[in-house]
């Protein structure tokens, strides 16, 4: 595994209060009725899942809800966030003043990126109430909302007109929603219908090329809300069957797994502060979920990056 840094998350705030515990409660409600009653993961449950976990991702990842880049093994996990953001960003092909989907855009720390550094507009839709409201806030604290709109919707049914954008972000969403052969299948063809001829996407994700075994995929459905079955597949592939031109493709697996040792010892470091606000049990389990969980990342994992070109 890659050498970690040095986090630079912000300090652990106090103990949650009983209105913090009730929202968290109603949140987990929502993200395990589908696995109890359904047997299976839905696009509505995975917004509860991230309302349960907003709060506290902050504290590990800060305002970025995507791994990190490290290209020289070096970077602060901020820095490493936003190599990865420019990355996939890059892969869009954005021109000045285009229109962006953003999809799963978390709590809007990409898209203002983004925005930033190609003056494009841009709507971002996540599934996720909580980041949506919480990305709405960061979007006028930087002074953004004539330029970036963030929705609640669901990117495998896309609440926008055909050929409505010119490119299109794609960044650690594709997993977290298609649970399906059948829901990859239409997350593609969601994109292909909303993006204008010659427009692009720049898709990255993690991915397993095999499936772990039972004990880690415990681990994966214990902090992931994964399974490694979901995760198994080739995208590049389902994006070139749909008609898709592929280039640029590079896996950088191995340059992301920095990210796994930082939030370890983000852990061991902020141990007591941890319990106090989540309590003992809670945080212990974590832990341990995070030692089953971090192998099955390193042996079966992979992240693809690749620009998926509609033709003219």
């Amino acid at each position: 595994m890659a050498q970690s840094t040095a986090t630079d998350t912000t300090v652990v705030p106090a103990r949650l209060t009983p209105r913090d515990w009730g929202l968290r409660l109603a949140a987990a409600v929502r993200c395990q009725w589908p696995l109890l009653v359904l047997r299976r993961r839905t696009v509505a449950g995975v917004g509860a899942y991230f309302d349960l976990v907003t709060d506290d991702g902050r504290l590990y990842f800060g305002d970025n809800f995507h791994l990190g880049y490290f290209q020289a093994g070096r970077e602060t996990l901020h820095e490493a966030h936003d190599a990865l953001t420019d990355l996939v960003a890059d892969l869009a092909d954005i021109s000045t003043g285009a229109q962006l989907l953003d999809v799963g855009c978390g709590i809007g720390e990409p898209a203002i990126r983004i925005a930033g550094k190609y003056g494009c507009r841009i709507t971002g839709i996540n599934a996720s109430r909580r980041q949506v409201r919480q990305g709405r806030e960061l979007v006028a604290q930087g002074g953004l909302t004539d330029r970036i709109e963030l929705r609640v919707g669901n990117a495998l049914a896309l609440d926008m007109p055909d050929a409505s954008v010119d490119s299109v972000v794609c960044l650690e969403s594709a997993g977290d929603i298609c649970v399906t052969s059948a829901a990859k299948v239409q997350l593609v063809s969601e994109l292909w219908r909303v993006l204008r001829p010659g427009g692009s996407v720049g898709f990255g994700d993690l991915a397993f090329s095999q499936a772990p075994t039972a004990d880690e995929d415990k681990a994966l459905r214990a902090v992931l809300y994964h399974t490694g079955t979901e995760l198994v597949g080739d995208w590049p592939a389902r994006f070139a069957a749909r008609g898709f031109a592929i280039s640029r493709y590079r896996d950088i697996h191995a340059a992301t797994l920095a990210t796994w040792d930082i939030l370890q010892e983000f852990h061991q470091a902020h141990f007591s502060e941890l319990c106090r606000r989540n309590g003992k049990r809670v945080v212990t389990a974590t832990m341990r979920h995070f030692d089953g969980l971090v192998p099955a990342i390193v042996r079966c994992g992979s992240y693809p990056t690749f620009s998926a070109q509609k033709p003219e």
